[in-house]
Parts: C-alpha cells; sequence; structure tokens
C-alpha cells in the first residue's frame, strides 16, 4: 500500500512539472521577442487562425538546438519550420501508434514533419550514432541518428487536425510509430549528438517508469569546499603528467576534439543518508578515461591516478578502477557544458563510485607508483568509496 502511495504521489509531481513548463512556454517565454505580437493565450481564437503559419506567428519563440557531434550548432524555431517547410511537401499528415507504460496502445492521427528534413545539410559527424532529446520537464529520451534519418521519427503539432494541447501535449512533440510512449517527447529543446552510449544507472537508483527521467540542473545537489572557481578557459589547460610516457598539456579545445562517449550515471554524495536528496541521475558526455590512458603510454609501475584540481581538492582512482567502463573526463551533462558549479570546463565521472572520487575542475592528472590520498581520504574517508558497498562507507 505504502509503494502504491509513493508511485501516485510521484505520478502528480511529475504531472504538475508537466503542466508548469508547458505554461512556462507559453507565459514567461512569451515576454522574448519573437516573430508575433505579444502573446496573450486567453485573446487566441483558434477557430480564426487559417494556418500554421499564422498560429506560429502569434506564439512565443520556440527555440530549439542542434548540438555535439555536428560540423555547427542549429538554432530553429517553430517558426522557422513552418515558414521554411510549409510550402512544400514535407508537412505530412499520418498515422501512428505507440505503447503507454500501463500497456494502453494509443493511436492517433499527427501532422508534423520528419526530424530527418530538418537535420539534413546539418554535417552530422561520422562518429555520431545516437540523438539524446531534451524537453522543456527535463525528460528525455534516445533515439539512433540511423532511424532518425530513416524518416522514422516525426516532430508534430497537430493531432486528429487540431492542435496540439499544451498541457497534454506541449506546443510540439517527437512521435515514433510503434516505439513506446515515453518516447513521445513534449516540447523538445535540444538535441544532443553523441558517439557509443551506456546506461551506468543501478537498478535501486531507477524510477518506476522506462526511458531516460532524471533529476533537473536546478535540484541536481552539487557540493565542494566551499569556493567554486572563475576558470578562464583561454587560459586553462590540463596537465597529464607522471610515469607516462608522453606528458602532455591540453586545451579544452583538444579535450573536445578527442573521441566522446555518454553514458546515464548516478551521482551520489558519500555522506547521502538513505532516503537523502544528494544524488541524481544524468547524462554524462566526454572523452572515455580508457582513451586517456592509451595515449599517455602509463608505465608498468604506475598503481594510481592522482587528480588535483582548481580549488585545491584532490583524490585518486585505481588504474583498474579507471579502465572501468562508462568512467570518462566529461565536459556536458545532459547535453549542455557543466556550469561552473559542476565543474566546468571538466570533471570525472566514475559510474560505480561516490562523488568524492568524481573530482570537478581538474587541471592536472598525475600517474604515480603509490597509493596517493587525497582531500577526504586523508581525513579518514573511504579510500575505496564504492557506492556497492553501501554498508562500508567509511572504511
Amino acid at each position: 500500500m505504502k509503494k502504491k502511495l509513493i508511485i501516485i504521489l510521484f505520478s502528480v509531481i511529475v504531472a504538475a512539472a508537466v503542466a508548469f513548463f508547458s505554461y512556462y512556454i507559453y507565459e514567461d517565454a512569451a515576454k522574448r521577442t519573437g516573430p508575433g505580437e505579444a502573446f496573450v493565450p486567453e485573446e487566441i481564437n483558434l477557430d480564426e487562425i487559417e494556418s500554421d503559419l499564422e498560429f506560429a506567428g502569434v506564439l512565443p519563440e520556440y527555440l530549439m538546438t542542434f548540438t555535439g557531434l555536428v560540423e555547427e550548432d542549429l538554432e530553429i524555431t517553430f517558426y522557422d519550420i513552418i515558414d521554411i517547410y510549409g510550402d512544400t511537401d514535407k508537412i505530412e499528415t499520418f498515422n501512428a501508434a505507440g505503447m503507454r507504460t500501463d500497456g494502453e496502445l494509443v493511436e492517433a492521427e499527427f501532422t508534423g514533419i520528419k526530424l530527418g528534413h530538418i537535420m539534413e545539410g546539418l554535417g552530422i559527424k561520422d562518429d555520431a550514432k545516437n540523438i539524446i532529446v531534451y524537453a522543456t520537464d527535463f525528460f528525455a529520451a534516445d533515439f539512433k541518428v540511423e532511424e532518425v534519418q530513416k524518416g522514422e521519427v516525426y516532430i508534430v503539432w497537430k493531432k486528429s487536425g487540431q492542435y496540439l494541447n499544451p498541457s497534454a501535449d506541449g506546443i510540439l512533440k517527437i512521435v515514433q510509430d510503434g516505439s513506446p510512449t515515453y518516447k513521445w517527447v513534449k516540447n523538445p529543446v535540444i538535441f544532443d549528438f553523441i558517439s557509443d552510449f551506456d546506461d551506468k544507472v543501478p537498478l535501486v537508483d531507477r524510477l518506476e517508469v522506462d526511458g531516460l527521467d532524471f533529476i533537473s540542473e536546478q535540484r541536481f545537489f552539487t557540493l565542494s569546499l566551499g569556493m567554486i572557481p572563475d576558470i578562464d578557459i583561454d587560459g586553462w589547460a590540463l596537465e597529464i603528467s607522471g610515469l607516462i610516457d608522453d606528458p602532455v598539456s591540453l586545451s579544452y579545445d583538444d579535450i573536445l576534439e578527442m573521441p566522446q562517449e555518454s553514458v546515464f550515471a548516478t551521482l551520489e554524495t558519500i555522506s547521502n543518508p538513505p532516503g537523502g536528496r544528494s544524488i541524481g541521475n544524468a547524462v554524462w558526455t566526454g572523452v572515455p578515461f580508457g582513451l586517456i590512458l592509451e595515449q599517455a603510454g602509463i608505465d608498468d609501475s604506475v598503481l594510481e591516478a592522482a587528480f588535483f584540481c582548481e580549488d585545491g581538492y584532490s583524490t585518486s582512482l585505481t588504474i583498474d578502477e579507471i579502465r572501468e567502463e562508462g568512467v570518462m573526463l566529461a565536459y556536458r551533462m545532459n547535453g549542455k557544458p557543466l556550469t561552473a558549479e559542476h565543474g566546468y570546463p571538466i570533471r570525472m565521472v566514475v559510474p560505480e563510485k561516490y562523488g568524492m572520487k568524481w573530482p570537478k575542475w581538474i587541471n592536472k592528472i598525475e600517474f604515480v607508483d603509490y597509493d596517493y590520498r587525497g582531500f577526504w581520504e586523508q581525513r579518514g574517508w573511504s579510500d575505496y568509496a564504492g557506492r556497492d558497498r553501501p554498508g562500508e562507507r567509511y572504511d
């Protein structure tokens, strides 16, 4: 009974969040300059609107960004889509069906455009294999680049001949015939092209839904030693040194040019009590640490990598630990560059470890042949700090 109440409460919270962000697009975003006049929802009479372009013109500027492994980011509004494609045969009316998580089959007629048409000319890089689509309510779903290019995924704005209900379906919506409806993302705003993608969220941290549902950046916890470094990215560099063949100093641009991967992983502080709030899931993008090891050419005597940070923090990981799948030097969180609070320009992501092993604002990595003890380890905290041993956090 208690579990059912928790699930019901969670569903109510999610529904409220969706309604809030849908309203935000209509109300708050309308205050920005857009292609139409000042937006007053109650003054719109849909019966008097004669075209999609007229409808798009009275809405607030709805901006979508295509980013990641593309030659150049693309920003396009709903108005742009109608203006560019409205008089072409690329606007389609079609039928689609999808299965809800409760087993109910949803079928409807939609009007929209294949996402692949908008991607034409985007300059998608060869190693882009997946797209993670983020919505205004901070929900996300992943798609294969190949399936989108084949024309299986649409952006729609009408259902059964009527403009979408913003509180139920959003202004725009992703629809894929035959897919689970959790991939029918409402109000998509970021399309992040990534290479490899792994789901590293343990079952114990999962919500009672399929797909990628995570805590928003606004509520995602962050801890530090008390200061947020103000980093001049033009003068910043990552020094990689120690017992290696090729010591190097990498700029931010150097790191962005390296092969990337993405992982959906849980970040939790080691002191988080059962049911505590210092935990969250996010999609992290960066350079797989195995690539750093390959390029550095580490000596056989190396036992650990020690990490040093702009705020004076330090910690270490064993060579075996940093070779684990999903461990990376991350520079993006949920499709966007790391914020200053979350470690801009780079931080470590170590899916099986507590946050003390996810150092932020890293400026130096040194490979050593001894057991390096960092800031918290010197103060008696766990040097292992693995989330697989919740009953032995302080060894």
